[in-house]
Formats: structure tokens, sequence, C-alpha cells
């Protein structure tokens, strides 16, 4: 009787990509289904044509779509290290929304916004250690050109509701202000992706590629200039704003010897100080910035809306008034200056909906959350390639919020905003044993 050793490998190699292609995959359709329109669009007949409640059906879909990032989470884990991180704010702000259930008026609905910002929170966590900076933006850069095409499509096959009374595309997003992000976030992953696919592809895939890329951006910003949407157009110039800024870091760091310590102690303090001035002169001067782009009437009401939710803020400023209930709420709605919003039903501002949700102490966890976030990612952004893109994203993200209510469960901006902000290492797969095994 003879024994042998088997080298076994080399076919789990093969496995290992086979499951992270399509795990790959997955998170493109995953992307894909939380920019809500898809899904929305899915069950609109039903909505309209009969009357049994379809919001259990929808939030039913987003939920299953969901579930195996969760499941894959939880089979892989979280390190130990993570719970001395800002992840702690994170799960303490999820936490804290859940238990506002508790002190609203609208438990049962609160109750169910406040899972479903749960369960999106711990997608963003499990793209953030399942996929790396390059990886992240190629399926970014997919998922947004599935949104762009599909919509692309349904407006040149007239289908209802996809352009809206004032002419401005929508497509499948019913909102122009949903759709923006869509195609400008689109547009910026394709400049990245277009710049991989040149150092990265062989001479004969390249022209190929790069043709592609750049016929798929371009759709891209066609399809939001359709919109005549301004808010993208705001965070877009942030996003490229942030992205120069910790460019030239990363250059000074390795031209001139700035040190990480540097950085962390001094530069980014500052790069946030910075921030939050520039915000507070976009919030005070918004009537002039915004003439400058000829739409002096965007804000449509905002400013009204924001002021009569401040004044909501601050008759509940430490509990709230529960995730996602104040705009549902009898005694929130009928203060002083009501009329004022009669008809809306959220803030169009994230923040102010985090503040009205759980008051000045959910504000607070997301605030250090944020910046903490940044502080920790700092290395990360200045040595990995295309390590600004979590910055810029993230800048996108935020400077988007201030104009509409991105903070939400099932969406794909706070999906990305928590993926762009936590670790970003691929977590390795689970591990098969590879032990010689003896055989006659």
């Amino acid at each position: 009787m003879k024994c042998r050793l088997v080298d076994v490998r080399a076919p789990t190699s093969v496995v290992q990509s086979q499951i992270q292609i399509v795990e790959f995959i997955y998170a493109v359709v995953l992307v894909f289904t939380l920019t809500q329109g898809p899904v929305l669009r899915l069950w609109r007949s039903a909505e309209l044509y009969t009357s049994v409640p379809i919001t259990p059906t929808i939030q039913a879909t987003f939920f299953v779509v969901q579930l195996p990032a969760l499941l894959i989470l939880a089979r892989r884990g979280i390190a130990r290290h993570h719970l001395h991180s800002p992840l702690v704010l994170l799960f303490g702000l999820v936490l804290w929304m859940m238990a506002s259930t508790f002190w609203t008026n609208l438990s049962r609905y609160s109750i169910v916004e406040a899972t479903s910002f749960g369960v999106s929170t711990f997608v963003g966590l499990y793209i953030a250690l399942s996929f790396s900076v390059k990886k992240q933006i190629l399926a970014v850069f997919c998922s947004m050109q599935l949104g762009v095409m599909y919509s692309y499509t349904a407006v040149r096959l007239d289908w209802p509701e996809t352009i809206s009374a004032d002419g401005n595309w929508v497509g499948v997003y019913f909102n122009r202000n949903s759709l923006a992000p869509v195609a400008m976030i689109g547009f910026a992953s394709s400049v990245f992706v277009f710049y991989l696919a040149a150092t990265k592809l062989n001479s004969n895939l390249r022209l190929p590629a790069l043709t592609t890329i750049a016929m798929f951006g371009l759709i891209d910003l066609a399809v939001y200039s359709k919109t005549n949407s301004a808010m993208s157009l705001g965070a877009i110039a942030v996003f490229g704003l942030t992205w120069i800024v910790w460019t030239c870091f990363r250059w000074l760091k390795e031209k001139r010897n700035l040190s990480m310590l540097d950085i962390q102690r001094i530069v980014y303090p500052v790069f946030v100080g910075a921030a939050l001035v520039f915000a507070w002169i976009g919030f005070r001067y918004q009537q002039l910035i915004i003439g400058w782009f000829g739409k002096a009437d965007f804000f449509n009401g905002r400013s009204a809306l924001w002021h009569y939710s401040w004044t909501g803020v601050l008759e509940r400023p430490v509990l709230g008034w529960g995730w996602r209930a104040a705009w549902s709420t009898p005694e929130f709605l009928k203060r002083d200056l009501w009329w004022t919003t009669s008809g809306a039903q959220f803030s169009h501002n994230g923040f102010l909906e985090v503040l009205l949700g759980g008051g000045f102490i959910a504000g607070l966890m997301f605030l250090v959350f944020v910046v903490w976030s940044g502080w920790v990612r700092v290395g990360s952004v200045c040595k990995e390639e295309l390590g600004q893109w979590s910055f810029a994203l993230a800048a996108f993200i935020l400077a988007a919020n201030s104009q509409e209510v991105f903070i939400t469960g099932n969406h794909f901006l706070w999906v990305l905003l928590v993926a762009s902000l936590s670790r970003v290492k691929p977590a390795p797969l689970q591990s098969v044993e590879t032990s010689s095994t003896p055989s006659t």
C-alpha cells in the first residue's frame, strides 16, 4: 500500500475565486436594488390598482435583498478591535433609534423604520469589510449604470411616470432628486474605472473597455442633465474638491515627507474645521450661491421646512420624536406655522431628520461617528490606491443630505456612507483545510 500527498490548494483557490465573483455580482445587485427605484417600480401597479396596503411588501422586498449580506457578515464576524472603534458610535446610533420607538406616538411605524435603518447599517458594514476600495468603486459603477440604463430605457419606451409634469426626467425613481445621485455617482465612478482600465488592462482589452466605460459616463451625464437637479451638482463639486485636497495631501506625504502623525493631528482637524465653515457659508448665503447657477427657485420652500423642523427639534431636544415619526405625528404637525409646510412628509434635510428622530443625543453620536471614522481612515486614504474615494464619496453623500433625506434605511446612499467611513479591508473567505491527505 502506497501513500501519496494530494495538494488541494489549487482547487480551493478556484472555488474561492468563483465565490468572490458571485459575491461581487450580489453586491452590484444589492446596491442597484437599494437605489429604491427598481423596487418601487416593481410594485407600482399593485400600489395603484389594489386596496391592499403595499408598503409591507416593499419593506419585505428590501429586507430579502439585504438578508444574504447580513448572513455573510454574521458568518465572518466582526473583529474584536472594532468594538473599540467608531463603529461603537454607529451601533449606538442604531440602538438609540430603536429605543426611540418607546417614546414616540407612532411606535408601530417607527419600529419598522428603525429596523430597516439598522439592517442597512450592517449592510454598509458588510460592504466595507468585504471589498477593497477598488472593488467598491467597480461595484458602485456597475450598479449605477444599471439604474441609469433602466431609467433611460423606461423614458425612451415612454413608460408612465418616467417624466415629471414639468418635463424633468425621473426614470424609474419617481423623483428627479432620486435619479440625479444615481447618474452623478455613476459618472464619478466611471472616471475612476476608466483610470483603472487604462492602467491595469492589457493592450488587447484596453481600447474596447475604455470606449465602453466612456460611453456609460457620457450617458450618465446626459441623463443627469435631463433631471435638472441642482442638488447633485453641488454635491459633485464637494466630491471633486475633497478628492483634490486629499490628493494634494498624499503628494505632500510622498514628496515632502509629511508624516502620518502630522496628517492625523493637524491636517485632518483643519480639514474638518474648514468643511464645517464652508457648510455654514453655504447655508448662510444659499440664495446667492444657488443664483449663480440660475436656480434661485430651487429650494421650493425648503427654508420654511428647515425652520419648522428646527423648532420641532427644540421642542424635544433630548429624545426627539421617534425615528422618522415626526412628520406623521399630529402634535408635531399642528404646531405654530403648520400651514407653511402643508403636505410635507419630511424635512428635506437628512441631518434634521436625525435630530428629529433621536434628538441631540442622536445628532452627537452621528457627528462623532463621522469625524472619528474619518480620523481613523486617514491612513488608508493616504496610502491605498484611489483611497481618496472614501472621503470624496462620503463628502458627496453628506452634501446631498443637506437637501434630501438619504440617512435612512433601505437606501444605497446610507449604505455607501457607512461603507466609506468604516474600515475598508477585505475580509478573508472562510478557509478550507488544505492538509495533506493520505490515500491508497
